[in-house]
């Protein structure tokens, strides 16, 4: 079974204060990421998948994974929901939830509207055309990196 840690925790890994951890959580860091999207009655409101996130205690080790690239893009420059909308996708979490693909996987998002490619595996051939092709500004990111901070942090004693 996964590992997973409280939002206090989580803040250490991440390396960002719990109120702000909290904050980006009531935001809607992550959304509805990897989550399974309920059966509602026709009739029945829709619940808010947006915020569904806050509300969750415990979080595993590509959620950490994820929180951290949000947090890395929006030391990088990007905005909040610049970063969110990366850190949300579900290729993204698909690479960090097959640590075979994650080996050397890099993301690359550009301006203005921070679009992103995933490079994994022999994509990765394909990372210097597209950094000619994006022009003057590209921000890259090792996915492998992320996940090795998060797994030796979650291994360290409290």
């Amino acid at each position: 079974m996964e590992p997973t840690v409280t939002t206090a925790r989580a803040a250490e890994i991440v390396v960002i204060g719990y109120e702000g951890l909290r904050s980006y959580l009531k935001r809607g860091l992550l959304g509805s990421s990897g989550v399974m999207a309920p059966f509602v009655h026709r009739d029945a409101p829709a619940p808010d998948f947006g915020r569904i996130r806050a509300k969750w205690k415990r979080f595993g080790i590509v959620d950490l994974c994820l929180m951290r690239l949000a947090k890395q893009l929006i030391d990088l420059g990007l905005s909040f929901e610049q970063a969110n909308g990366i850190a949300s996708s579900e290729d993204v979490r698909q690479a960090f939830s097959d640590r075979r693909r994650l080996s050397g996987a890099i993301l690359m998002t550009w301006p203005p509207h921070y679009d992103f490619i995933l490079f994994v595996g022999d994509d990765l051939q394909h990372l210097p055309d597209r950094l000619t092709d994006v022009g003057d500004i590209a921000v890259i990111v090792q996915l492998d990196r992320i996940a090795a901070h998060v797994r030796t942090a979650i291994e360290r004693p409290q």
